[in-house]
């Protein structure tokens, strides 16, 4: 009888061990999906419950508070990047003015990293400006929807209008951003199909020399899976590593007379290849002397007139244009989105988010995973070129913060072979800026009177410029 019951209890316990061991092994195995979503790229295949036809009906912007009469569609709302944590990103879509089923579909990121494309959207290359009054419309007539289809993406997550229902385990990273922004992609030609197939670019600028080249390496390597005909890049004032752009940064200052060249090899000596400043180290006190000295400039445009006044007027500034760039555009926008009836039109800020909408998200800039910031994009680029894929890399010659200096460096680096020598190019029948293109379909351009934001400072060189780069053609030349 006792060694009945020792054989059952034994039977009880080996049953027992199996039914822990196997929620030990689902738990874990649940552990590690979560940090693989997080940490690494990888493909989510979680197929969308949602009709993708029926949210592009509701996406339709019928029109924007303010804005003048046009003949083109619009269109704004949110795409699911992560759905069992409730993950979205905002988008805004215009359709090109071209009345046909060939123009090119471009997506848009600007940097940061955790700043809103929206930016670019009413303040660069979109077809509004927001007037001063913060509540009317005027058209940009070098808008990039001239040429082609334009998508303006906010992320990563939690950037303006985009949200998250669940708390980040880690910071914002590179990886996680890439893999967020291909499902946009995705997710979004499930939405809008005619565009499956179409000629396709990725655009950025500033830390979207980093969003750019990663995505770009996503779509290719998933080419299989998805109907993406990824035909280049174009990447403005893009950082690319960092460790060379700070010193050409450096040198650009000294060569416009803002710093000098005695306070510059002080802190190249001090520092030496040191990346990320203590600010109380030596090395920090010499980098604040500079930055003392340039403090009260607008590094994006160094000749650009800073914003004296930002309150808004109760009519429209007389004799605004979109050649003539305001400082204080930045305020305006922001009025204008926080607007509760330019929200319900846009189809934005639906569940009520807690905080106004802003052009960056200081706390994602802050927070974002350091390593990734200095990460070269170098190799990346090599790559894509290897697969046959157009860049063209353009510098404002006023921006300091991305300075033609420091991405000449980075040239060098990549060590190019050279096709076409420098030579100007022309727009309106002045020169527009510099250029240079080598073998492997890589071309790089300054625009002349530019800053950070090209197509702000010089919208009709930028529209020439990113004209000429669609179409495949060179930069004009008289």
């Amino acid at each position: 009888m006792e060694k009945q019951q020792n054989k059952s209890l034994i039977i009880a316990c080996v049953f027992l061990f199996l039914f822990l061991a196997s929620q030990i092994q689902c738990t874990s195995q649940t552990q590690f999906n979560a940090i693989r979503r997080i940490n690494g790229p990888s493909f989510r295949t979680t197929v969308s419950r949602v009709n993708q036809q029926d949210l592009k009906k509701k996406d339709l912007i019928k029109k924007l508070p303010g804005q003048p009469s046009v003949k083109f569609r619009q269109y704004g709302g949110y795409v699911a990047v992560n759905e069992s944590a409730g993950q979205f990103l905002y988008y805004y879509f215009v359709e090109s003015i071209k009345t046909n089923d060939s123009s090119p579909l471009v997506i848009w990121f600007n940097g940061g990293p955790g700043c809103s494309s929206l930016g670019s959207a009413f303040q660069s290359h979109g077809p509004f400006r927001i007037h001063s009054d913060g509540k009317t419309l005027y058209h940009n007539p070098y808008s990039w929807n001239n040429e082609a289809n334009m998508l303006y993406v906010e992320g990563p997550v939690q950037v303006g209008f985009s949200y998250t229902n669940t708390p980040f385990i880690n910071s914002h990273g590179d990886s996680l951003t890439a893999e967020d922004n291909y499902m946009f992609l995705v997710k979004w030609l499930e939405r809008f199909p005619e565009y499956k197939g179409r000629e396709f670019y990725i655009a950025a600028q500033s830390y979207g020399g980093h969003y750019g080249p990663q995505l770009a390496q996503i779509i290719l390597h998933r080419k299989a899976q998805t109907f993406i005909n990824l035909r280049g890049m174009i990447l403005g004032n893009p950082t690319f590593e960092k460790e060379i752009e700070s010193k050409g940064n450096d040198e650009y200052l000294v060569g416009h007379a803002y710093i000098t060249k005695e306070l510059v090899a002080h802190k190249n000596q001090i520092c030496g290849s040191t990346i990320d400043v203590d600010i109380f180290s030596e090395c920090g006190k010499a980098d604040r002397k500079i930055m003392i000295l340039t403090r009260q400039l607008n590094l994006y445009n160094i000749y650009a007139h800073v914003c004296l006044n930002s309150t808004l007027t109760s009519m429209p500034k007389k004799y605004t244009t979109v050649t003539n760039f305001d400082p204080c555009s930045q305020h305006y926008m922001t009025a204008y989105l926080n607007r509760a009836n330019v929200q319900k039109a846009m189809h934005a800020n639906t569940t009520k988010l807690p905080y106004m909408w802003s052009q960056c998200n200081d706390d994602i800039r802050i927070d974002y995973n350091s390593t990734d910031k200095y990460v070269s994009m170098l190799p990346s680029l090599h790559k894509l070129m290897g697969k046959g894929i157009r860049i063209l890399v353009h510098n404002g010659d006023l921006d300091a913060v991305v300075s033609v200096t420091s991405t000449m460096h980075v040239l060098k680096k990549l060590n190019l072979t050279v096709e076409k020598t420098w030579r100007p190019w022309f727009s309106g029948r002045e020169v527009g800026g510099y250029t240079e293109e080598y073998k492997g379909n890589f071309t790089y351009a300054t625009v002349r009177g530019a800053g950070h934001t090209v197509a702000s400072d010089q919208p009709i060189r930028a529209l020439t410029l990113f004209t000429s780069f669609i179409r495949n053609t060179p930069l004009p030349y008289m």
